[in-house]
């Protein structure tokens, strides 16, 4: 196998901790061979000696040596990174946000065409290990019509570093709601949801958002809310799933769903008159209970530390799409409904966008 050779834009949290680490870990995939961060002691990773430090992106996009560039920057500057590096002939994996319009993806994904370069969005966490199960359950048709689901990443806890500030498009509508708005539009399916959104900063030092209430609806599919707080001090679990012919629910490490099948309970017709004995109507379902526990380490969500599986299956997904010519799991038309998603998030609530993501 040839490595492929890798430049980061970025070294902070993502950079370093999310993508550096992570391709130490698939060294026979991947080598790092250049880091680029303002902060020149930010310029190097222990894994990676060889690697060469530059001070800004057009440094290291210029190096030759560079077949793929990271772009792990402030989020107003992914999509004016990513395309610069497409303009430069290389393949770029970008961090979320990918982009902040669906502006911003059209032109990076044009870009990509024409050039003939692989434009990866970075939605790892579509390879969830809890996520991938709850996606299963429901495709089986076990809960029968999927009529509700709640997603949650509850937190009780205050920021104060950039990302609570709009100057670099901090705000957790653009941080971590990426990936919760992904499992909402996989499991939504076809067609266009309406938005309703609702953001406030309650515990945020800066202005910024931390705390998001988002509803998709449209007739035909079920209703999906995807929840972000600072201020619940009782978590609630991250998956509630109702369906008409059950319920799964749980956390990012164990699942449970019961199942009841309505052929063994009697068939009901509407009643008009009143029922013997003024009682309301009920009835026990026989459930059928299933448990799926999870053994790895896991992401708990907004602020926990990104397990290592899903990062290693999107970057060996991203190898096979370099090297082997392998169609790309995660595509930029995937990600685009989920930027269209967040994009009128933020203009339903009046929020101006970063001046960068606008060039």
């Amino acid at each position: 196998m040839e490595p492929i050779k890798v430049g980061i834009v970025g070294f902070g949290r993502s950079g370093c901790n999310i993508h550096a680490n992570g391709i130490a870990r698939m060294r026979e995939m991947f080598d790092v061979v250049a880091i680029a961060d303002f902060i020149p002691e930010r310029r190097s990773h222990a894994e990676f000696p060889n690697a060469k430090g530059y001070a800004s992106a057009e440094e290291l996009i210029a190096d030759p040596n560079v077949e793929l560039v990271v772009v792990a920057t402030f989020n107003s500057m992914h999509a004016p990174v990513a395309r610069m590096a497409l303009e430069a002939g290389k393949h770029v994996l970008c961090e979320k946000p990918f982009g902040f319009t669906t502006a911003d993806v059209d032109s990076m994904s044009s870009l990509a065409a024409a050039k003939g370069l692989i434009l990866q969005p970075f939605q790892q966490r579509r390879f969830q290990e809890d996520f991938q199960k709850v996606q299963e359950v429901v495709s089986s048709g076990v809960l029968g019509k999927i009529t509700y689901i709640q997603i949650c990443w509850d937190n009780f806890g205050r920021r104060w570093d950039w990302q609570t500030s709009r100057q670099y498009g901090g705000g957790q509508l653009y941080n971590n709601m990426p990936h919760l708005v992904d499992y909402a539009m996989c499991l939504f399916g076809n067609g266009d949801p309406h938005v309703e959104c609702m953001i406030s900063s309650s515990l945020s030092i800066g202005p910024a958002e931390d705390e998001i209430h988002l509803t998709l609806t449209a007739p035909g599919h079920p209703i999906i809310r995807a929840e972000i707080t600072s201020t619940c001090a009782y978590p609630r679990e991250n998956w509630l799933v109702n369906g008409t012919n059950g319920t799964l629910h749980g956390t990012t490490s164990k699942l449970t769903w019961k199942t009841t099948d309505w052929s063994e309970l009697p068939k009901r017709e509407v009643q008009m008159t009143p029922l013997d004995g003024r009682v309301y109507c009920s009835e026990k379902p026989n459930w059928t209970e299933h448990t799926w526990e999870l053994q790895a380490p896991v992401d708990t969500g907004a602020g926990a530390k990104p397990a290592p599986g899903p990062v290693k299956t999107l970057y060996t997904s991203l190898y096979e799409c370099i090297r082997n010519g392998k169609p790309q799991i995660i595509t930029s038309e995937q990600v685009r409904r989920r930027i269209a998603v967040l994009e009128q998030c933020y203009k339903l609530n009046g929020i101006p966008f970063p001046e960068s993501a606008l060039q």
